[in-house]
């Protein structure tokens, strides 16, 4: 990720989110200090959230160009063709009219971050609070037993307890990744997933759900299969891949900072065979 030394100053731009609905792009999920966005940087084909942004510390992280950072990142990845006095000039522009559309800016208090914790996990039912979800992503049709019913609850700040419920499967860390209509996430610890089979050969997936899709491959009879869960590991999953004779890699080629996720495997691992998601 690039860093732009020059910055101005913070009561002279738009926060993230505000510059965001300036750009005609609204949350579709709003979870705490978190607002989820469809694709802002692409053609926006269904409400898979592709973009988060942390409105605490001002940040994102786009899934699709697999990076993210602050304000100046964002605004340089939206306007490529701009250089920085031009970018500065245009935030300043939003940020005015910003001001004049709503009420002087205040300084927003830390919000609590929701400390989720598990409950409980079952064989997936028909929980009427996610079915749609499950139908829509197709895991009833897909899931195999890994695939879980959690349960899991959060401690609100006077004491009341909410529940939830998604659909998820335990990573090796012990936690729980979760996925609901409103909600994507870890419970616990996050971490990537291991299927152990064969010693030889491995292959890694970004999701659970790509696994899933693929997994009557003949490529795949007897691999070990390792699930990222988080882009964050990717890195990790490279070090644990080079302890394999053969490796599949059926990550998306998306770009991650100055190269794209096959150009990653070619570099830190050449025998690695790139297969389409």
């Amino acid at each position: 990720m690039t860093s732009y030394n020059k910055i101005i100053p913070s009561n002279e731009t738009p926060d993230l989110v505000t510059l965001l609905k300036a750009l005609g792009h609204e949350p579709i999920s709003i979870n705490s200090i978190e607002f989820g966005y469809a694709s802002v940087f692409g053609k926006r084909s269904n409400n898979k959230i592709v973009l988060t942004v942390n409105q605490q510390f001002n940040s994102w992280f786009d899934s699709s160009l697999r990076k993210g950072g602050k304000l100046m990142d964002f605004a340089h990845s939206y306007w490529p063709n701009l250089s920085t006095a031009q970018i500065e000039g245009k935030l300043r522009e939003i940020q005015v009219r910003s001001a004049k559309e709503n009420r002087p800016l205040r300084k927003r208090k830390a919000i609590r971050i929701p400390d989720y914790r598990f409950a409980s996990a079952h064989p997936l039912g028909y929980n009427n609070e996610f079915a749609d979800f499950l139908l829509e992503s197709d895991l009833l049709e897909l899931a195999d037993l890994n695939i879980q019913e959690v349960h899991y609850y959060v401690i609100d700040q006077k004491g009341k307890r909410k529940d939830f419920c998604a659909a998820g499967w335990q990573n090796e860390n012990g936690g729980w990744e979760v996925r609901a209509q409103k909600y994507s996430g870890c419970i616990g610890t996050k971490g990537m997933t291991f299927i152990p089979g064969s010693h030889s050969v491995l292959a890694i997936f970004p999701e659970y759900v790509d696994f899933l899709k693929r997994r009557n491959d003949e490529h795949l009879y007897y691999a070990s299969i390792l699930i990222l869960n988080h882009p964050e590991f990717l890195s990790a999953a490279l070090k644990r891949a080079s302890h394999f004779k053969k490796v599949l890699s059926y990550i998306d080629d998306m770009r991650l900072g100055y190269q794209s996720t096959s150009e990653v495997f070619k570099d830190k691992l050449p025998h690695a065979e790139v297969k389409p998601l």
